[in-house]
């Protein structure tokens, strides 16, 4: 196989690291091999542990490095994932060990985004036929056209883009995780050279994991119908500001976004803390055992079972 998982991560959270290992295990059966970038010392069996090379703080860096580590081990793709965005169902295996490293081949792709396209999400590009699964060509002018939910990466053009954004003025804030979406998203079609026009985006609800496709994909766009025209009575009949706390009213359930990879949209961390919206999806869903281990996670405990 040369396909891996890369798995980002600093330090800071390296329990979280754990418990994401520990849902990959459990959720993504049959993955590729781990390799963990961004961290000082091995501490689990679980994944290869990349040397730190770069400053913690450059995380372009530490991701340029990684890239040129495992091309050198013969791979030739990666997923992508930060430590904050475990699965959080069950994955569709086929689609992700089979169908999308052969769709990236097919189409000379740089990136296969996981974060679908189609559940309310902000967007932009053409939707090409079922034969490519219904896959979103994404237009270069759109500025997230990298974003770092969990995809699909060619390492050598992972490895390209990260060479392109150097630190601005000595401030590593430009290396960032975030500089990285908002830098790569601005790059020319001259500077991209043979990546350029080279983004996709998946369908999500098209791709979903092995257990309860059928409800899942009824459930999960019955919910958008019924949000969306909710959305635009409220907003005609009281305006943008009760329309804005009823987004912000329903946002636990709509930033969990179904698909090969089932992620939660601004992951399962908020500046440090577990993210309250996360915290009342799990909630909401009856999930207490599981949200109780990343509590546990971010008290420095390690992972118990699920």
């Amino acid at each position: 196989m040369d396909v891996c998982i890369l798995l980002s991560t600093c330090d800071r959270y390296s329990y979280l690291v754990a418990l994401t290992l520990r849902l990959l295990d459990l959720r993504w059966k049959e993955h590729p091999p781990i390799y963990v970038c961004g961290i000082s010392s091995a501490f689990s069996r679980e994944a290869a542990f990349l040397p730190l090379m770069n400053d913690p703080r450059d995380w372009i860096g530490i991701v340029e490095s990684a890239a040129g580590q495992l091309l050198g081990k013969g791979y030739r793709q990666c997923y992508l994932i930060l430590d904050d965005h475990p699965p959080l169902q069950s994955c569709n295996v086929l689609h992700l060990n089979v169908t999308l490293p052969a769709l990236m081949d097919t189409l000379g792709a740089a990136y296969i985004g996981l974060y679908g396209w189609d559940q309310n999400a902000l967007s932009n590009g053409e939707v090409m036929n079922a034969g490519y699964y219904r896959l979103q060509h994404q237009s270069d002018s759109f500025l997230w056209r990298y974003s770092l939910h969990p995809a699909l990466w060619n390492l050598k053009a992972l490895q390209a883009i990260t060479r392109l954004l150097p630190i601005t003025d000595s401030d590593l804030a430009s290396r960032s995780v975030w500089a990285f979406e908002r830098r790569s998203g601005v790059l020319s079609s001259d500077s991209l050279a043979e990546w350029s026009r080279k983004s996709y985006r998946v369908f999500g609800l098209g791709m979903l994991g092995e257990r309860f496709q059928l409800t899942r994909r009824f459930s999960r766009r019955m919910m958008y119908q019924i949000i969306n025209l909710l959305d635009t009575i409220i907003k005609k009949v009281s305006g943008p500001a009760a329309q804005e706390k009823f987004i912000e009213f329903v946002a636990a359930e709509t930033l969990f976004f179904d698909g090969p990879y089932p992620l939660y949209w601004s992951g399962v961390m908020q500046k440090g803390r577990l993210n309250a919206n996360f915290e009342k999806y799990l909630t909401l869903h009856r999930r207490e055992s599981e949200l109780s281990l990343f509590r546990e996670a971010l008290r420095g405990a390690p992972p118990g079972s699920i």
